[in-house]
């Protein structure tokens, strides 16, 4: 059976879905690079919820266009990848093991941090996936947990992803008075990312809050980094035998860095 890497993915913005970029040409090769799952568990951005942990339980989920101000072709994407509901009911159990409550939800669709980057790797939607929600009111820790309650399926051939951004200030995006020095806070904070992941240095990387330079100012609130902990919990990085590798590293308008990993 192969066992499957984790991957954190900064997914970027519904531009990425149709424009050319050194991000969207990168992740349209990854699809073919990497070996191909039987199911795809993904931690995205925006399904940061609030309450108890839910869990994508239909079998034909809708795709979501939760953005606004976009040409109109954007919200006429359709990715139709399949759900996997008996999956979805074993992630469940995992949950419910650890004594948390998850809900199985048979409603929720494919928000834009699923398919932007899943369109890109596997356009043919044909492999089934199950979302998880993050909460960033809970904060890393308790994300971390959830990677780790689903890290076995990878030896099930199922990949695990964290769609999110290594930094992501969409206020200074559109700033139209930049702050000075944007760009080195941006590069100080990521490059702090990329040297503590390299050294699997989990606890620094907990506690990014009050270790990391800048960090407010490149994640002034924490969903787009959360699924970077969901999938550090998925993997094994205490053994010698994990990898951590940077696969792809951009920047668009000078703030969203767009960098992947894989944990394998």
């Amino acid at each position: 059976m192969t066992h499957q890497p984790t991957l954190f993915i900064s997914h970027g913005s519904p531009m990425m879905a149709s424009e050319i970029s050194s991000t969207s040409i990168f992740l349209s090769q990854l699809g073919k690079e990497l070996a191909r799952p039987k199911a795809i568990v993904i931690f995205s951005a925006h399904f940061d919820l609030a309450a108890d942990i839910v869990i994508t339980s239909g079998q034909h989920p809708e795709t979501i266009h939760d953005f606004y101000g976009f040409p109109k072709p954007f919200y006429d994407i359709q990715y139709k990848a399949p759900g996997a509901p008996l999956l979805a009911q074993e992630i469940a159990s995992f949950f419910h093991k650890a004594g948390l409550k998850p809900i199985l939800d048979s409603t929720q669709g494919w928000d834009h941090g699923v398919w932007i980057p899943l369109k890109l790797m596997y356009p043919k939607a044909d492999i089934p996936i199950v979302q998880i929600s993050i909460n960033s009111q809970l904060g890393p820790q308790r994300n971390y947990l959830y990677g780790q309650l689903v890290s076995t399926l990878k030896d099930d051939n199922i990949m695990i992803i964290g769609s999110g951004g290594i930094s992501h200030n969409l206020k200074e995006l559109f700033n139209r008075k930049p702050t000075e020095n944007r760009v080195a806070m941006v590069t100080s904070f990521t490059d702090w990312v990329h040297e503590k992941l390299i050294n699997k240095d989990i606890d620094a990387l907990l506690n990014y809050e009050k270790e990391a330079p800048f960090a407010h100012f490149n994640h002034p609130t924490k969903e787009h980094f959360l699924p970077l902990f969901a999938a550090l919990g998925s993997s094994d990085l205490s053994s010698d035998s994990t990898h951590v590798r940077r696969l792809h590293s951009d920047v668009e308008g000078d703030v969203l860095s767009l960098d992947t990993y894989l944990f394998s």
